[in-house]
């Protein structure tokens, strides 16, 4: 080896370690913790096995194989760059046949992915920023915090003098009477700050995976201008996940923390013939209409 080969040897060897320090750098910058909690993540799974089942009885699946197996696909190789990993978590991903555009995650890993939502994603960039924000809401374990603070204002005495964990019957009963009055009315009204920490994360794993994190505010975005009054088509939607302010400037301003500028992945024919062989499936049926109540 040439003298001046050795030197451009020594420079590319540096350039690259200087880089991977930056990342590294950066990538200890960001750190996500999760609120208070009386579950362990193996109780998170259980309840949201049991939840997913009674979703399940209620909402009708997607009988489609090419859809469900993209999604499945799309969501299982985010995972892979989310934070606080557990080992755990189900990470099971379905399709609801349903128009109302709408998306959520149950405790544990379970998620789901409206019909709709996927009609009306621009890109697999922001798909992908769809299931990367359901996923930061399960591994910050939204679910079960909102459970936990319900639990301790109705359980008080019984959890803080510590028989909280002695006898599962107290979980079972305290869980029995606060679903009681439906899942969605616990596990998936999310806050504004639990949402703005789903988008942050959601952020962190779109760039780990290439992605441009800003495609995940831009969808909410164009959401709010598609549907900017009460319209039923996003009604779902925007209820269950309030906007926490300024959604595509907050990304923004966490790209920079993210790490180094680097080119995001480009669009793929996958996703452009998913999108039109769902648009092509029969409509989804018509929601049942619910009782009256006086």
């Amino acid at each position: 080896m040439s003298p001046r080969q050795g030197r451009m040897v020594a420079v590319s060897a540096g350039v690259l370690l200087s880089a991977a320090l930056a990342t590294l750098a950066f990538a200890t910058q960001l750190t996500f913790k999760t609120g208070f909690n009386l579950f362990t993540i193996p109780e998170d799974v259980s309840l949201g096995r049991q939840t997913a089942a009674q979703v399940e009885r209620q909402l009708p699946l997607l009988d489609d194989e090419t859809t469900t197996r993209y999604l499945a696909q799309l969501g299982r190789s985010l995972t892979a760059y989310a934070p606080n990993p557990q080992p755990e978590y189900a990470w099971q991903f379905k399709v609801l046949n349903s128009g109302d555009i709408n998306a959520f995650a149950l405790p544990g890993g379970y998620i789901y992915v409206n019909r709709a939502t996927i009609e009306c994603a621009a890109s697999e960039a922001q798909l992908a920023g769809i299931l990367a924000h359901e996923e930061g809401h399960v591994v910050m374990r939204h679910g079960t915090h909102q459970a936990s603070e319900a639990m301790l204002a109705q359980k008080p005495l019984e959890i803080l003098s510590g028989f909280f964990g002695q006898d599962g019957s107290l979980t079972s009963d305290v869980l029995r009477d606060l679903l009681g009055a439906g899942v969605e009315s616990l596990l998936l009204k999310n806050s504004r700050s639990m949402e703005a920490q789903a988008d942050s994360v959601g952020a962190y794993i779109l760039y780990r995976a290439d992605y441009d994190p800003r495609a995940m505010a831009q969808f909410f975005e164009a959401l709010k201008q598609k549907y900017p009054g009460q319209t039923l088509g996003a009604l779902s939607f925007l209820s269950d996940h309030p906007d926490p302010g300024d959604r595509v400037k907050a990304v923004d301003d966490e790209i920079p923390q993210l790490g180094p500028a680097k080119p995001w992945l480009a669009d793929n024919r996958q996703f452009d013939a998913v999108r039109a062989h769902v648009l092509s499936l029969p409509p989804p049926p018509k929601p049942k209409p619910q009782p009256q109540t006086s």
